[in-house]
């Protein structure tokens, strides 16, 4: 049993290494890697925002008032109410055993916005309204792909301007290129959307610009290439 594992580790040693001879038949090639990256400001930002009956004053705070206030809010901000999606609709069900008319109903928004500008006018124009919770979710650029693909490309590029350099300074060039390898990298951090998530719930009605006002978000690129040496 024993010779028969060696025999066929053997022969898999020998067909990977054959292998290898047939991609690279004994030529000397280079390998480098190259980087390329981009800021860019998200025009898709998706923000959570959830409506939660209350008490004020012994009296119930209805779930109808806190939404026509929120819709009104978001009418004077300038934003499209199309934008608006319902995520969901219930009732605090954290006090067990108590009356429907004890429980506190609550509504969850999802709203898709456009730029920061968007969010701060947005936040500044709820200040008045009885908001139960408000956060970014979710960032991104409608453009993403096609700007992923054209830094792959500069990336790709760098690392043949590397390999180019490299190999003058011995006295050689490069010829074809005979592997490339690209990794993907995370285009959004999530700590990024944390830190703006935490910026937007610190907002107290007073300057509206420092808490929802968020940097570029850098996306990066990587290759790793194989150039023939000559």
């Amino acid at each position: 049993m024993k010779s028969r594992i060696l025999f066929a580790a053997l022969v898999l040693f020998s067909s990977v290494a054959f292998a290898q001879q047939e991609v690279f038949k004994g030529e000397h090639f280079i390998e480098v890697s190259g980087n390329a990256q981009q800021e860019i400001e998200p025009n898709e930002i998706y923000v959570r925002i959830s409506l939660l009956e209350f008490e004020e004053n012994r009296a119930k705070v209805a779930l109808e008032k806190l939404d026509k206030d929120f819709l009104d809010a978001l009418k004077n901000a300038g934003i499209d109410k199309k934008r608006l999606e319902l995520a969901t609709v219930g009732a605090d069900l954290g006090k067990l055993g108590r009356k429907d008319k004890d429980s506190f109903r609550e509504k969850v928004y999802q709203l898709k916005l456009t730029s920061g500008t968007e969010l701060t006018t947005l936040v500044e124009k709820l200040g008045a309204v009885k908001v139960n919770d408000i956060a970014v979710t979710k960032v991104s650029h409608s453009e993403l792909e096609k700007m992923r693909l054209d830094l792959k490309v500069k990336a790709l590029q760098a690392a043949r301007d590397k390999a180019d350099a490299l190999a003058k300074s011995i006295g050689a060039s490069i010829g074809a290129p005979l592997m490339i390898r690209e990794f993907e990298n995370n285009p959004f951090p999530m700590a990024e959307v944390a830190n703006l998530r935490m910026r937007v719930q610190a907002y107290d009605g007073g300057d509206a610009q420092e808490p929802t006002a968020f940097r570029k978000i850098t996306i990066q690129a990587q290759v790793t290439a194989q150039f023939l040496l000559k």
